[in-house]
């Protein structure tokens, strides 16, 4: 009676820690969909200024300039469709590992770093995607508009861009939560029990598990009582 009562006292508290790492899975998942969602947009814009023709052969803009152009607008394409890529993967293969996973809180633990060590390379290729995408359509306008509209036109354009790298930088320093002050919602007290999986499939002697092909606990494997009561 009193190991169930002291097993269901376990259980609980480590089910709480579940619903608060469950916070943090889903804080990441909304981060991402958020910059897939915007990154799926500029990725449209980008592959538009990809597939606009080119100006006649009389009216044909320098090479370099055409050369940079080209460059900067498959570089946006490629970094929002690197971002819209790696948000997918992270928000289809996170939740599912720390919903599905065989290891139990060991499972969860390492989905929701998974999670947190790609965000910022994500937001990353998002970020820059951004800017590069600024600078491409700049030199657009250099190559379809006379050079008087195109200086008007530039100056708003480079402020835009300087605005978007302070406000960023400034906004990140403000907000942004360091790695010694950040709080995770892991519990290392319960790390001993976080070895213990799926109980029903342990409790089979050769069973399909890849973990416990013998049907073990993990935590009880090397106690011989354990290992006699089959």
């Amino acid at each position: 009676m009193l190991t169930l009562a002291k097993n269901q006292l376990v259980t609980g508290v480590a089910r709480k820690q579940v619903e608060i790492r469950q916070l943090e899975i889903d804080w990441y998942c909304d981060n991402y969909t958020a910059m897939q969602s915007q990154a799926a947009m500029l990725a449209g814009f980008a592959f538009t200024q990809l597939t606009t023709p080119m100006p006649e052969e009389e009216q044909a803009p320098p090479f370099l300039l055409e050369f940079w152009y080209m460059l900067f607008t498959c570089m946006a394409l490629g970094l929002e469709l690197c971002a819209i890529v790696a948000s997918a993967y992270l928000c289809v293969w996170g939740p599912s590992l720390a919903l599905r996973g065989g290891r139990g809180s060991g499972d969860l633990h390492k989905a929701v770093d998974c999670l947190r060590d790609y965000q910022a390379m994500v937001f990353l290729y998002f970020l820059v995607g951004w800017i590069i995408f600024f600078i491409s359509s700049i030199l657009q306008v250099w190559i379809y508009f006379p050079r008087r509209v195109a200086v008007v036109v530039t100056c708003p354009l480079s402020l835009f861009i300087v605005a978007i790298v302070w406000y960023s930088i400034t906004i990140t320093n403000k907000l942004r939560v360091t790695d010694d002050e950040v709080v995770y919602g892991k519990i290392d007290a319960f790390e001993p029990y976080e070895t213990i999986a799926d109980i029903d499939d342990g409790l089979h002697a050769g069973g399909s598990s890849e973990f416990r092909p013998d049907g073990y606990c993990p935590v009880h494997q090397d106690v011989p009582f354990f290992q006699n009561q089959g």
